[in-house]
């Protein structure tokens, strides 16, 4: 039978096309043995990953909760401790609050005047400016009425009236209209009979918002009227503000705070007043130290003379 060349090409391109097949096939079926070893090997490697940052996460959470506990005793030591070392050393002290940023917790001056009392001072005046004092615009009525001109030197004379009123004790006029017109609460405990002047104004600033800062508006003519009414003036600020107020506050030759929500910062407040020391105390680059550094007999001095 005579040999078909076309079969013949035929059944040779077959059998290279089975052989072709076979080796892809069986090429195939190596690579997928090694991905499934590869994808064993990653599945173990994760599930050794996940076990240790798990420990890891025991670890840290027991840690945690450690100092959790440690925290609060701190705090209770804190609460029992603190009559020991303020008690009595405000003694007949007449101390006034202005915060001068809504952005400080209110909180923080509930606190503040707290630890004054427990150091034996009265707090008769506490205010809170809501806004920076602007005698233009919608103001214009309200300046008029105090007789003062709706400009820059107009805010001036009124903070400086504020601080006249604030620290003699007398009238409020300047204070009930101010609040009238939303520019500050305020809030008072002296008794109708009896109103002494203040002789210590703390100032409480510092902002959490850098479009709230006002300390060249507010806060530096309240220390110029302050100190210039001889009251002593203290300028404090919570830790962690944005706009930090005590490089300017020293510029203004303030005793200056600059942790007045800690514990440290309370204490460092009381010990300066008691003993009528101008320093910076804190934490920030701004600070001379933590705490005045004062002896136990100087202390006993200090109260003992109110």
């Amino acid at each position: 039978m005579p040999l078909d060349f076309r079969y013949y090409i035929s059944s040779l391109a077959a059998i290279f096309l089975a052989l072709g097949i076979g080796i892809v096939v069986g090429g195939a079926l190596m690579d997928n043995g090694k991905l499934t070893k590869s994808q064993e090997q990653l599945i173990i490697n994760l599930e050794q990953e996940f076990n240790r940052l798990r420990k890891e996460q025991k670890t840290l959470q027991t840690s945690l909760t450690e100092r959790e506990v440690e925290l609060e005793v701190l705090r209770q030591f804190n609460r029992e401790v603190l009559p020991l070392l303020v008690g009595g050393l405000l003694r007949n002290r007449q101390i006034g609050i202005i915060k001068t940023n809504p952005t400080v917790s209110a909180t923080l001056v509930e606190s503040l005047v707290g630890v004054l009392k427990l150091a034996g001072a009265e707090v008769p005046k506490v205010i809170t400016f809501q806004a920076c004092p602007d005698l233009t615009g919608e103001r214009g009525a309200f300046a008029a009425s105090l007789g003062l001109a709706g400009d820059t030197l107009g805010a001036d004379r009124l903070l400086a009236a504020l601080v006249t009123e604030v620290v003699s004790g007398g009238e409020e006029a300047v204070l009930a209209a101010l609040q009238a017109n939303s520019i500050i609460q305020w809030s008072g405990e002296a008794k109708e009979a009896v109103k002494a002047p203040l002789d210590t104004i703390i100032l409480v600033g510092g902002s959490f918002e850098e479009q709230t800062n006002w300390v060249d508006q507010l806060d530096l003519i309240l220390a110029k009227e302050l100190k210039a009414s001889g009251a002593m003036v203290a300028g404090v600020e919570p830790l962690t503000v944005q706009c930090s107020y005590i490089p300017k506050y020293k510029s203004s030759g303030l005793l200056t705070i600059d942790n007045i929500d800690t514990f440290p910062g309370q204490v460092a407040l009381v010990l300066a007043l008691a003993a009528g020391e101008q320093g910076h105390f804190g934490v920030k680059t701004t600070a001379r130290n933590l705490l005045p550094k004062l002896s136990g007999a100087g202390l006993a001095k200090a109260a003992g003379g109110r």
